[in-house]
């Protein structure tokens, strides 16, 4: 049987059918190209989220540093006037003990002063040693800062290769939605409304060779009838087991 086409060519219906199986495949290409490329857009934008979630964590431990330090200043406050206060206690104790007369009196003040010394001298190692953990905690905050400006530098440049990426991206959906127009424009109402329905229920894989008598959608054996159909080629055929539209490989054997 033939049929006449829009030009004046005779061609077999067989040959529509291959035709339209190959615009049916085509349109598969497409479409998959397409749900790549906007899931590549989705994983960008997610490259930009995660380095701003990293600078957002890393500025929460630098404030947290900063607080810290606050804290560790105050404290340290506190403790030189706790000095200060004991160096106020002993001198007035020495004072006290050059107007003694007795020996009694004199070695008490003494002893006390005595303690009072070892007071200070504790209170001293301690503020030394909370100055040098100060400056450490400075130099931390000092890295912190650096790391910071440095990760926010490399988000800079992230986000405007991203941009570019995102362009270009975006310029091949455009130009791919544009080819997929002139595909479904070549395809009957009944063709595309079956593509359509298998697409939105089989993950975009609507159209499976048969390879060895299975079908490559779902892995299940077609019957001979099926195969025989697809050589005669005179409609479209269905996968029994999973509905996708099936078509033969000009190499495969079955």
């Amino acid at each position: 049987m033939v049929i006449q086409s829009g030009a004046g060519k005779i061609i077999s219906r067989k040959e529509s059918m291959n035709e339209r199986i190959e615009v049916l495949r085509r349109l598969q290409s497409i479409d998959t190209n397409i749900k790549r490329l906007e899931g590549d857009k989705l994983y960008r934008g997610y490259d930009v989220q995660k380095k701003q979630n990293q600078i957002q964590q890393k500025k929460q431990e630098l404030a947290e540093i900063g607080e810290e330090i606050k804290s560790f200043q105050k404290n340290t406050g506190i403790k030189e006037l706790d000095l200060k206060t004991k160096e106020g206690e002993i001198e007035k104790l020495r004072i006290q003990m050059n107007q003694i007369k007795t020996n009694k009196e004199y070695s008490a003040i003494k002893n006390e002063i005595g303690g009072k010394e070892a007071d200070k001298s504790l209170l001293e190692e301690e503020i030394l040693m909370m100055i040098t953990k100060y400056e450490e905690m400075q130099q931390r905050q000092g890295s912190f800062k650096k790391e910071v400006e440095h990760e926010e530098s490399q988000l800079k440049g992230l986000q405007d290769r991203v941009k570019a990426d995102l362009e270009k991206t975006e310029n091949e959906i455009t130009e791919l939605k544009k080819k997929r127009s002139e595909f479904t424009a070549k395809l009957d109402q009944d063709a595309l409304q079956h593509y359509k329905r298998l697409v939105s229920h089989k993950d975009a894989l609507a159209v499976v060779s048969v390879v060895n008598m299975v079908c490559q959608g779902c892995f299940m054996a077609v019957t001979a009838q099926i195969i025989n159909q697809l050589m005669a080629g005179k409609d479209i055929t269905f996968c029994h087991s999973c509905g996708r539209i099936l078509y033969l490989e000009d190499s495969s054997e079955n």
